[in-house]
């Protein structure tokens, strides 16, 4: 439906927050701290105050189990005592714990923002107060402890020990008696035991308040504690077994654990050996692990995280329906190019709904990938990535969706954006096996080519080969992984590209790229997929992957350029025209003397018989333009001293400067492919690898003698007035002396010709007005020297047709005898060995 209206970007239909866009909320605003809410120092107002927190929050179907059964426990109503967040780091655990904080600390004085009130209304009943107490591991120093923990009476004190930060939260300088046992307020070495824990967890309960455990980054504290010894390691997972069974112990009491750590440093056999054991001790105490946030909840997180609040649907949503026309014009265009979309319309419109303004398979590759990567921060990694993407592109992405196209740099800018540099950085650092992948180089080599490939296919809009390119980046996450072709149009296709011109612009990206895997090529090097949405026959791959392997393209092109010497091409390019057959082929047959590749005009002798010679490259001419070195092979035999005389019987061969240029090209190409060929004779080679790079050499050298014999298109000879002429030939792919005999600007004759125009009055004017005679060798020198007379190629077609015309009356031959008399003939030929005697003259009846 061409009439329907084209979808509007989507900067102008949502709006990025005020702060974002301004650069005063900043990156680092994306990592919750729960150790800075609970001070309330006003660090970050948008974690602190519940207010803004709530607006920023979006409460997930698992987030809000999460705070029902929190609820249901605090209030005595349930035995699910303790809950592990299970996610790995950056998939909102800290927002989660801080959730919790601000809901249960005290319910009554939260403003009703609307997802204050969700989680109310999934509650069902009034939300319990709890006195919340945090244990923020990564803010405990292992040798120094933390500072700045706070009392209920307001007390602050600097602590050792968890469990001393623990009992001090709940019951000030008395908590920390009640665990050391003799009455001193000072700090034990060991964690107390579970009856100790107990007693303090439900002291809350005398003031009318439930017990609430927050724990975060457990790992932070415990690997480096475990570090100093075995005993520091026995310590701390016995805290943990203690804490975990005081908690069941009393009614009103919940615990909820972050026991990952952010730091991956802390990921090693050991930090792994003891995240075990304290998943265990959690394990035999806690109901089912927590994921607050799931795959489909990404889209409303990253909606109420970047932008403004406009209309009653929440965060981000302009109000009920505006959405529809976007994603009815969005799907369309991409059902016109995929097939499955197509069929599936209406589910994809919902998918697309659901998402929107994200495209969905953005989220689903960063969710589904990248959360694999141990330096992506899941659904934070998603919300640094976009803030940083979105705060340029608003300005200049015109697709109706956020997706690869956000991700680019400027248009005009070189290299790649700050978003997409920072994820490359991280998969660079990733851990793999073999060579380390230099992402931020191989993706500034694919967007040079993408960037060229576009100015070919200028139809196209909204730079869909540079999104190519950062599509298969994401998708080629961890390593190993790939697009389909329908993944890649998909994503790439929501800004209505035309599909004959995405498909030459995929394909000529695949020709060109240096870092696409070629694996995926069939055996004629195109795609059994087909086209875009792998119904055409445009020869794409079945799917596409980057990576630091090399493919056949780039090792081609590095050798082409970096090994192949000009002096080789030069060399092999004449090698190849001595082997062209048809740059000579029919030429001595026809009588001439043939030459190729001559060195010099002394190659060339000038003893009357016709010469054709097929110069070098150093001759090249153009039409109406022969060079200096051609025009020497005509005007001269051993030097400009020593002018050639049967100057009519040169014909030369010259190539032109562009065929020559473009043979050059196609000889560098094969001795590439050739240099290709040896590097990989030096390793194990995948059989599919090897066998198109059997074609490429095939088909490179097929082309060479067609190239080759289209190069040498230039005809060179003396014009009638005697001046060096070029002409060009028409292209041919036949024999060449054939097509240059063929043409009547050569003025080549190679039979006998009416011997009436060898009479006075004829139009070759061989006699002069005294003339009584003329030797028959006179006559036929005459044609090897006189420019303007054709050109035999053979001497005795002059004597063959002398002896016509006197077989016809039209001469008299005479033959000197030795006692001066004359032998005549007329009306009948001298017999050969006559016709080729010197002093055979012939004259007018």
């Amino acid at each position: 439906d061409m009439t329907a209206t084209r979808p509007k970007p989507w900067h102008r239909v949502f709006r990025l927050k005020d702060e974002l866009r301004s650069g005063e909320l900043t990156l680092a605003e994306f990592a919750a701290d729960l150790h800075e809410v609970t001070l309330g120092e006003g660090r970050r107002p948008i974690y602190e105050d519940p207010a803004r927190f709530f607006a920023l929050t979006f409460p997930t179907p698992a987030l809000r189990e999460l705070v029902k059964d929190v609820a249901e426990r605090l209030a005595g109503r349930s035995t699910k005592a303790v809950r592990q967040l299970e996610l790995t780091y950056g998939g909102g655990k800290t927002h989660t714990l801080i959730t919790l904080y601000h809901l249960f600390r005290d319910p009554d004085a939260l403003s009703e923002v609307k997802a204050v009130q969700e989680f109310r209304q999934h509650v069902g009943r009034a939300l319990p107060k709890a006195f919340t107490v945090s244990l923020c591991f990564d803010k405990i120093d292992v040798e120094r402890g933390i500072d700045g923990v706070r009392a209920p009476d307001g007390e602050v004190r600097s602590l050792k020990h968890p469990w001393s930060v623990l009992a001090f939260q709940l019951a000030g300088a008395d908590g920390l008696r009640a665990v050391h046992g003799d009455g001193e307020d000072e700090e034990r070495e060991t964690p107390p035991a579970e009856p100790l824990l107990a007693r303090l967890l439900a002291l809350p309960e005398e003031r009318g308040l439930a017990t609430l455990v927050l724990v975060d980054e457990v790992l932070m504290y415990a690997r480096g504690k475990a570090g100093m010894g075995p005993v520091w390691r026995e310590r701390i997972v016995d805290f943990f077994q203690h804490l975990a069974q005081a908690v069941v112990k009393v009614d009103r009491a919940a615990l909820v654990a972050s026991l990952l750590a952010s730091d991956q440093g802390k990921q090693d056999p050991l930090g792994q050996s003891l995240q075990s054991d304290l998943f265990d001790v959690i394990r035999r105490q806690k109901e089912e692990g927590v994921q607050p946030v799931g795959r489909g909840d990404v889209a409303e997180v990253l909606r109420r995280r970047l932008f403004e609040t406009d209309g009653a649907g929440g965060p981000g949503d302009p109000g009920p329906g505006p959405h529809d026309a976007q994603v009815i014009g969005v799907v369309r265009a991409l059902a016109g190019l995929d097939p499955a979309t197509k069929r599936k319309r209406s589910e994809e419109e919902e998918r697309f709904r659901k998402s929107y303004p994200f495209h969905p398979d953005l989220g689903d590759v960063f969710y589904s990938r990248w959360t694999q990567l141990t330096g992506f921060q899941r659904t934070r990694g998603i919300l640094r990535t976009l803030a940083t993407a979105l705060r340029d592109a608003e300005s200049w992405d015109e697709c109706p969706v956020i997706g690869p196209s956000a991700l680019l740099a400027a248009p005009g800018v070189d290299g790649i954006s700050d978003a997409v540099a920072d994820l490359a950085g991280i998969s660079t650092s990733e851990r793999t096996e073999g060579s380390r992948t230099d992402w931020r180089t191989l993706l500034e080599q694919e967007l040079r080519i993408a960037r060229r490939v576009q100015r070919e296919v200028p139809a196209l809009g909204q730079r869909e080969v540079e999104q190519a390119v950062v599509a298969v980046f994401l998708h080629s996450q961890p390593i190993g992984h790939k697009a389909n072709t329908p993944e890649l149009v998909r994503m790439v296709g929501a800004g209505a590209p035309g599909a004959i011109d995405l498909d030459k612009a995929l394909g000529g990206w695949r020709e060109l790229s240096w870092f696409l895997d070629d694996g995926d090529l069939d055996d004629d090097g195109g795609a059994g997929a087909g086209g875009v949405g792998g119904g055409g026959a445009g020869g794409l791959p079945r799917s596409w992957r980057l990576g630091n392997r090399p493919n056949l393209k780039q090792m081609h092109d590095e050798a082409c350029a970096q090994r192949v010497t000009d002096d080789a091409v030069e060399q092999r390019l004449k090698d190849e025209a001595r082997r062209t057959r048809r740059l000579t082929e029919g030429a001595r047959a026809a009588g001439a003397q043939v030459h190729t590749l001559p060195e010099s005009p002394r190659d060339l002798a000038d003893n009357g018989e016709f010469r054709y010679a097929v110069l070098g490259p150093e001759a090249a001419s153009e039409s109406g333009r022969p060079s200096a070195a051609a025009s020497r092979y005509l005007s001269e035999t051993t030097g400009p001293d020593k002018p050639r005389v049967h100057r009519n019987l040169v014909v030369l061969a010259a190539p032109s400067r562009d065929g020559i240029a473009a043979a050059r090209d196609t000889i560098r190409s094969l001795l590439g492919w050739e240099d290709v060929q040896r590097q990989l004779a030096e390793h194990t080679v995948d059989p599919l690898q090897g066998e198109r790079l059997r074609r490429r050499l095939e088909e490179a050298r097929r082309r060479v003698p067609d190239t080759v014999r289209a190069a040498w298109c230039i005809v060179v000879t003396l014009n009638e007035a005697g001046a060096p002429q070029a002409f060009r030939l028409p292209a041919d792919g036949g024999p060449l002396f054939a097509q240059i005999k063929g043409d009547e600007r050569s003025r080549i004759k190679e039979t006998a010709v009416d011997a009436e125009a060898l009479l006075p009055d004829g139009p070759y004017d061989l006699w002069r007005e005294s003339d009584e005679a003329r030797f028959v060798s006179e006559l036929a020198s005459a044609f090897a020297r006189n420019p303007r007379l054709p050109k035999f190629l053979k001497a005795n077609i002059v004597v063959d047709t002398i002896a016509q015309g006197v077989a016809r009356g039209l001469f008299v031959a005479e033959l000197p005898r030795p006692d001066g008399s004359r032998r005549t003939w007329w009306r009948e030929a001298p017999p050969r060995e006559v016709m080729e005697d010197g002093q055979l003259r012939v004259a007018l009846p």
